[in-house]
């Protein structure tokens, strides 16, 4: 057969002059020649299999029927045209089950309806890959002497291919998917395999993702997972959902983190008549459960593989093909990297949590070596196959989940981080589980956290540590019941990241973690050192986050186990006992929280080697006497705490606690000045240390707006607590104490604004608090509260039924607290000037002297709420017999403080106190 090309014939020309610039050439078992522009094959025998026919067309069966939100990628890959890419090369990468096949498939349905021809190279068999380019070069020139001579060695496959395609007068698209091996590729064509054309554009499919793999001229596109809606609508689709089903499809959708491939085999398996998981909320439960087994039913679920090559495909074998490619090219570690990167969070994980001394120690080194070059490179060479992310992160602080998030400056710097996508480290874990180095990635996950203890202190390790809470979480709640020494190594370093998130304020994330930790204690049996030490840390965030029943409860088990393990007289005793007593106090038993702070006092006197918990128990004391009323008694022990205090190295987050208490008795006894200016001295010394948000600073501006609403100061103390309230719903949440007072306050000084409506609705939230967290013990709270009601019906003129209400307070008060605590006599204050409201001037003043007695005793002479006794009186003295247009304020201030969160001493890691 004859055909004339003179580029073509250029290029044999060239074979020729090479072998001898004869006119004849033998080519494997043809004879070639070259007669003018005329080239002659003849052919010899040849073995049929180098004939083989290959398909170059997109295997349209694999095209999904709905292609889900991937609009902007098709775009950007020429949907809308062809023309403008002309001469481009795009590679399309991602990790594998992404998408990126459907993706080309989609692309090449629609340029195929726009009259451009496609070619379809699957591109994971790379022997097979000449064939594909003899069928391409054969469509195009339409000649069978054309293919004889690539397969008698004239030309190349990848030369004869390209100038096939520069000649072709229509525009087409080829598409070269699977090239997750492009040096294999390179090895069986030649290093310019892939080109640009100005006849049409190419398009290649692959895991990798680094530019170097790549032509320069080569534009990457990194394939995501779909978005959740994305998500959503594909189950849906797949599945015959309805819209009624879109929270659970979406769910799922989230829980499988997008990944196509999961989401159609969940589809599938959800759709098919005879599946016991007919449903989303179904199919996720089966999924937390099971995760294995539920992927297997879905695959089975599925319509079958077709080939073994389809096989790679399915949701646990998909990424064992890119570490098994990994390991073949001979790059080291990376399946022992990603199964230690399971047993943590699917977050950031420092690159400094992969010690490569911890690694060593665990692995050994039959891989390879273990060195920070070796962990960067395993690590470039998973991000090149998708299977992690690297990104820079900063350090921010979400104090509770959905929160605001936070900057924290104490650590601006940035830090390198890698990231596996949630599915990928679930299906590691999976393959870990029955994997013979279960032990050693799990000892490499606890210990690499471990490692982190070395650090504490350093200026750069807030970020760290910030960073590091995910992980330790994860680690402590799926560490395997049967390897108890890496428990305790997470235990002891917990007590590292304690300190951490007080200092830092985030007290809803300790007591989360230290949840994790101590729920482990049903499954796994420590030494009763570290179960005290769990069960301690618990009870402390439970009080932190007013949990106080919770915390109750693990106090005493933690003061029994203490007793039993280290004996009565040991500092975790005694220092369990300390904490007792301020969830006693909290929780309103002031009786027996005093009579255990005055117990602990007088054991300390006898026990000099404790001077911190000595000072911490007067503390304790000074503040369950104030709570109590009795506020002389309690500065006396404040002023005997800062004095210890004075004597110690005291860390700054104690020592303002401790000045703080004897801010608040001196602002109870009447000394405004005084306490004010002292509390701010306090604020100054906690923004030293602590973040803007942290507790312990919004207790602080809580009680200095308290004094200045108090001087009269209502607007600038509302806003002020209006403030303090948006914070701490992010940091505490909205049923916490501290949340509820400053409700509470706003509440109240919107009474006094004549702003009924909103207040009235602000308590309703307060009161629902109250109960819903189980603060009801909290009588002084819970009947302020009902004050401020009381006050409402007053202002509306409801009179009868306010002085109803104020003598049951009354009376509820002198039975819970007693006849002359401050608060109690505020109530009587009120109704006596109820009294007076309802006509009764005599009655008024008849118990406004019992009040202003009282409070001469309680509070003594020069006292504002003594004084304000006297006036009221005073005003009632010169009303009439018979009427009530009293003129005075009608309500008692009330001041509410809250207790400050003390710091605690501890054996079993730094606590802020040292």
């Amino acid at each position: 057969m004859l055909f004339r090309d003179s580029d073509m014939v250029q290029h044999i020309r060239q074979k020729a002059r090479v072998s001898g610039e004869g006119r004849v050439v033998q080519a494997g078992r043809d004879q070639v020649n070259i007669e003018g522009d005329v080239v002659n094959v003849y052919p010899g025998a040849h073995d049929p299999s180098e004939f083989a026919r290959v398909s170059v067309t997109p295997p349209k069966g694999l095209h999904p029927r709905h292609l889900h939100g991937r609009d902007a990628v098709l775009r950007a890959l020429g949907a809308d045209g062809i023309e403008p890419l002309r001469g481009s090369v795009t590679v399309l990468h991602g990790m594998g089950g992404v998408g990126k096949s459907a993706v080309a498939l989609s692309l090449a349905s629609i340029v195929q309806d726009n009259g451009i021809q496609v070619f379809w190279v699957r591109a994971s068999d790379a022997e097979g890959i000449p064939a594909a380019l003899r069928q391409i070069a054969a469509k195009l020139v339409g000649s069978e002497n054309h293919a004889r001579q690539v397969a008698a060695g004239v030309l190349a496959p990848v030369d004869l291919v390209w100038e096939a395609l520069d000649a072709s007068s229509r525009p087409w698209l080829l598409v070269i998917d699977g090239a997750d091996a492009p040096a294999e590729i390179e090895r069986t064509l030649e290093p310019a395999w892939l080109r640009g054309s100005m006849t049409g554009a190419v398009l290649v499919t692959t895991r990798l993702g680094s530019p170097d793999l790549w032509p320069a001229e080569a534009s990457m596109i990194k394939l995501e997972p779909l978005d959740p809606a994305s998500g959503t609508e594909l189950l849906l689709d797949l599945a015959g959902g309805s819209e009624a089903q879109w929270q659970a499809a979406d769910l799922l959708s989230r829980r499988l983190g997008g990944i196509p491939l999961a989401l159609r085999l969940a589809g599938r398996c959800i759709s098919q008549p005879l599946s016991p998981l007919r449903d989303f909320a179904t199919f996720h439960a089966a999924l937390d459960k099971d995760f294995a087994n539920v992927v297997d039913r879905a695959v089975d679920a599925s319509v079958r593989p077709r080939s073994d090559g389809d096989a790679r495909d399915l949701v646990m074998q998909t990424w064992e093909v890119s570490l098994d490619a990994l390991e073949w090219q001979g790059v080291p570690h990376v399946r022992s990297i990603m199964r230690v990167l399971s047993c943590w969070a699917a977050q950031s994980v420092p690159v400094e949590l992969l010690s490569p001394k911890v690694l060593l120690r665990t692995h050994g080194s039959d891989e390879g070596p273990w060195d920070p070059l070796a962990v960067e490179r395993a690590l470039s060479a998973l991000h090149a196959v998708g299977l992690i992310d690297i990104v820079d992160e900063s350090p921010v602080i979400q104090p509770v989940e959905g929160s605001t998030f936070y900057h924290w400056t104490g650590d601006v710097r940035t830090h390198r981080c890698v990231v596996v996508h949630p599915l990928v480290s679930e299906v590691n874990a999976a393959k870990l589980m029955g994997s013979p180095g279960r032990a050693s990635a799990w000892a490499a996950a606890a210990r690499c956290i471990g490692a982190m203890r070395g650090g504490w202190g350093a200026p750069s390790s807030a970020g760290l540590w910030q960073l590091l809470v995910p992980h330790l979480a994860a680690t402590a709640a799926r560490l395997p019941a049967d390897l108890p020494e890496l428990f305790e190594t997470i235990v002891e370093t917990q007590m590292y990241l304690s300190r951490y998130l007080r200092l830092s304020g985030q007290y809803e994330s300790g007591h989360r973690t230290s949840r994790a930790l101590h729920d482990r204690l049903s499954s796994i049996s420590p030494s009763d050192g570290c179960r005290f030490q769990i069960v301690y840390e618990c009870a402390e965030w439970a009080w932190h986050m007013s949990r106080l029943e919770e915390a109750n409860a693990l106090v005493s088990s933690a003061c029994h186990l203490a007793e039993r393990t280290f004996g009565k007289q040991n500092f975790h005793t005694l220092m369990a006992r300390e904490l007792a007593i301020a969830i006693h106090t909290e929780l309103g038993n002031l009786s027996s929280g005093e009579l255990l702070a005055r117990e602990l006092c007088q054991e300390l006197e006898d026990l000099p080697q404790f001077p911190y918990l000595s000072m911490q128990a007067h503390h304790h004391l000074a503040t369950t006497l104030r709570e109590s009323g009795r506020l002389e008694e309690a500065e006396v022990y404040s002023r005997k705490a800062v004095g210890l205090m004075d004597g110690l190295n005291v860390a700054p987050f104690t020592r303002a606690v401790l000045q703080h208490e004897l801010g608040v008795i001196w602002w109870h006894r009447g000394h405004l000045d005084r306490a004010r200016r002292l509390l701010e001295r306090v604020l100054l010394l906690q923004k030293k240390s602590l973040p803007p948000w942290h507790p312990s600073i919004l207790v602080t501006r809580y009680d200095i707006a308290s004094i200045r609403g108090i001087e009269g100061n209502l607007v600038r103390a509302l806003f002020e607590f209006m403030d303090i309230q948006l914070i701490e719903q992010d940091v505490l949440g909205d049923d916490h104490r501290n949340t509820l007072q400053t409700k509470h306050q706003v509440g109240q000084l919107l009474v006094q604004l004549k702003e009924l409506d909103r207040a009235e609705a602000i308590l309703d939230q307060v009161e629902e608090g109250y109960r819903s967290g189980g603060l009801l013990g909290r009588t002084a709270d819970v009947l302020s509260t009902r004050h401020e009601r009381v006050h409402i019906l007053a202002q509306r003129g409801r009179h009868r039924e306010a002085h109803r209400e104020w003598r049951q307070i009354l009376a509820e008060e002198q039975r819970s607290l007693s006849a002359e605590h401050p608060s109690t006599l505020r109530t009587h204050y009120n109704w006596a000037v109820c009294w007076a409201r309802l006509g009764f001037p005599a009655l008024a003043r008849a118990e406004m002297r019992k009040v202003l007695a009282a409070r001469r005793r309680v509070l003594g002479p020069n006292h504002y709420e003594t004084l304000e006794a006297v006036q009221t009186l005073a005003d009632l003295g010169r009303l009439p017999a018979k009427g009530w247009s009293f003129g005075g304020t009608g309500r008692a201030n009330i001041p509410r403080n809250r207790q400050e969160r003390r710091s605690k001493g501890g054996s079993q890691g730094p606590t802020p106190a040292q």
